[in-house]
């Protein structure tokens, strides 16, 4: 669900001990905002999310990133972890492009990922908000990926919004 596409499976069974799983809070583009509605309106659901792929993964522990220009969004989280001391809210720098994966785990572990290299190969995995409640729906609820959230927005939209959007095959042309 985060957008470099990178497929989930492959993500869940890395082959190497995952000590610690990120989830991605953070706009990957300025001026989209469906991950902080996700956040605002579903939290339980991502933490859900969370918590079933650190089970999957074995993870020790989880660091959410959430760029600090969403107040609410962090509130929400941390209150929807309801203290659970294998998983932490981490305020992070608003900084463009603090979304992309490399650089979101370069700021809350300090490591970096070689530049034609996966991260876990440093004992990470990171998946986006957007993935943990999808996979919370499909666990939990035997909701399959029919849908997502987008942000539509820019200079030729009258009212920028996020829409719950069905997802459809691709049509040969």
């Amino acid at each position: 669900m985060g957008g470099a596409t990178f497929p989930t499976a492959v993500k869940l069974d890395p082959g190497k001990p995952i000590k610690t799983l990120i989830i991605n809070g953070a706009e990957c583009e300025p001026y989209i905002t469906c991950d902080d509605r996700l956040m605002l309106n579903f939290p339980d659901k991502v933490i859900d999310g969370i918590r079933i792929l650190q089970y999957l993964l074995g993870a020790e522990e989880c660091l959410i990133g959430i760029e600090d220009n969403k107040p609410e969004a962090i509130l929400a989280m941390r209150q929807a972890l309801r203290n659970q001391d294998t998983a932490e809210v981490v305020r992070i720098p608003t900084h463009y492009p603090s979304g992309g994966e490399k650089q979101l785990i370069r700021i809350l572990t300090g490591k970096e990922v070689p530049s034609a290299g996966l991260p876990a190969q440093l004992g990470i995995i990171c998946h986006n908000v957007g993935t943990a409640a999808a996979i919370a729906d499909a666990v939990l609820t035997g909701r399959p990926l029919i849908s997502r959230l987008v942000t539509v927005t820019g200079e030729g939209v009258a009212q920028p919004c996020n829409l719950e959007v069905l997802m459809a095959p691709l049509q040969a042309s």
